[in-house]
């Protein structure tokens, strides 16, 4: 007897359970979770990203441009120029980069994507900072670029020594208009 309600109860619970992940799939986001879940793919993303400039700058203080994203099912994907892009210039390379983003967006099979790059940037004034440039873009809406001086560091006698310094506190983000989840493209 014991049995059958025990039986009975575990149904019921699990019947429960069962209605109530139901009802949590067709709940809307509120949009200060969604703010947040944003920010978070963003924030992960960007970071990735400086890890891997910051290593691929080590070995001979050159990187060639390269985008990573976050796929559909959460994973984390890289993407660089492949063995046919390297007698490209640069902007090709990125071209490139860039329409390959555009086509995994375009078929829902990437939520966010950063395409780094170093590049020298001229503030308008004549002068002009080399640095890594970040294209950050979430399939909800977010479109920022991002740029951090590197120099390279110099000894006491003001000799250079192969180092090089990512002057993180010069960060600058800035909004632009969105290239990879552009509205025509995703919907």
């Amino acid at each position: 007897m014991n049995f059958k309600v025990l039986s009975v109860a575990a149904l019921l619970v699990s019947s429960l359970c069962f209605s109530v992940g139901s009802v949590a799939e067709k709940m809307v986001e509120s949009p200060q979770h969604k703010e947040q879940r944003i920010e978070g793919d963003l924030t992960f993303l960007f970071k990735e990203a400086l890890k891997a400039s910051a290593l691929e700058m080590d070995k001979d203080q050159e990187m060639a441009p390269f985008a990573m994203v976050k796929k559909s099912d959460g994973t984390l994907g890289f993407f660089a120029p492949t063995e046919n892009n390297k007698g490209k210039s640069v902007n090709q390379q990125i071209a490139s980069i860039r329409k390959m983003l555009m086509d995994l967006a375009s078929t829902r099979q990437i939520e966010a994507s950063v395409q780094a790059m170093y590049a020298t940037v001229s503030n308008g004034s004549g002068d002009s900072n080399q640095g890594l440039v970040f294209e950050i873009e979430h399939r909800d809406g977010v479109s920022i670029m991002r740029f951090i001086p590197v120099s390279e560091i110099l000894d006491d006698k003001g000799e250079k020594t192969g180092k090089l310094l990512f002057e993180i506190e010069k960060l600058s983000t800035g909004s632009k208009p969105q290239t990879v989840f552009a509205a025509s493209i995703v919907q």
